[in-house]
């Protein structure tokens, strides 16, 4: 995601760099045509492009609504994580005590337990973001997971499912299988948002924006630039060309921005920052045990947060 305050004019070039070669290609391309080819009567496209214009504009803005739309609600469920990540890790902490009847008398039994329910839970996460990016490093679960549990569950196709029904199963040992105690639920029912919280991840990801539209929409705008000053072929005109290029340029760029919302998770400048945001949670639930050497944040590379 970018987080930049301020957008320099070097990192726009960098940006739309293609586009800006593709736009200075068509110009060099209609100065040629002007200067080398006989034209014996001026003719006026300006009516024809307007209506192009027009419809071009109607499908831009539904395109980018939609990514939009995807791109937020992948944020949102994101930040749902985060809350409900915080809420685990506190009934954990509050909830699981020798006061509930278990085998875990003593004090050490209790913070081993805290210890290992809050750190598979930062392995579900990572997985989670691993597995949204189509990332097979399952490496990085290991500070978090016991090694054979790991080796055990990189067999698995869905790793995260398979780790939240692992922390249903501690959880069933915990409390007997009193599955009636109102602690138990209330952590129960935490589980099951995150299972909610993945399924909506997992539908964005599964669900390919309509491959047609946007190859069409990608094609039309690039007519349309192409079109909108090519067409001064016959009449060229340095002011009028610079400002039809500026137009180009805008329909181009919304073409370009709602092609990197439509797929948040991955791993684009403009995707949802799942490490960083994995990393805030890392941090939080670290400190809620009491652990002092926790990382540090995520800080933005070249403006952009991962």
């Amino acid at each position: 995601m970018i987080v930049l305050k301020k957008v320099s004019p070097l990192f726009i070039i960098k940006y739309s760099g293609g586009m800006i070669l593709g736009l200075l290609a068509i110009v060099l391309l209609t100065w040629l045509a002007n200067r080398f080819i006989e034209i014996e009567e001026i003719t006026t496209l300006l009516p024809s492009i307007t209506v192009f214009g027009t419809i071009m504009s109607l499908f831009l803005a539904f395109k980018t609504n939609e990514s939009y739309n995807r791109w937020w609600e992948a944020r949102i469920l994101w930040g749902s994580l985060v809350n409900y990540s915080r809420s685990f890790a506190r009934q954990v902490l509050n909830l699981i005590t020798p006061e509930i009847n278990t085998s875990l008398q003593s004090q050490k039994e209790i913070t081993a337990m805290h210890r290992e329910l809050i750190h598979r839970h930062l392995g579900y996460i990572n997985a989670l973001r691993m597995s949204l990016r189509e990332q097979n490093n399952w490496e990085e679960l290991k500070p978090f997971l016991d090694e054979n549990e790991r080796l055990e569950l990189v067999q698995h196709t869905n790793i995260p499912t398979q780790l939240i029904q692992k922390q249903a199963q501690r959880l069933k040992d915990v409390f007997h299988d009193n599955s009636n105690d109102f602690r138990y639920m209330q952590i129960d029912s935490t589980l099951n948002e995150f299972y909610n919280i993945q399924g909506g991840c997992e539908r964005i990801n599964s669900t390919v924006f309509p491959r047609i539209y946007s190859f069409l929409t990608t094609l039309f705008t690039w007519l349309f630039a192409f079109s909108l000053i090519f067409s001064l072929y016959d009449d060229f005109n340095w002011e009028i060309l610079v400002m039809r290029v500026v137009v180009a340029y805008v329909f181009l760029t919304l073409e370009k921005i709602s092609r990197s919302l439509k797929d948040p998770f991955e791993n684009g400048i403009s995707d949802t920052p799942m490490t960083a945001i994995c990393r805030t949670i890392e941090i939080d639930l670290r400190e809620m045990l009491g652990e002092k050497d926790v990382p540090l944040p995520v800080m933005p590379i070249k403006g952009v947060l991962y």
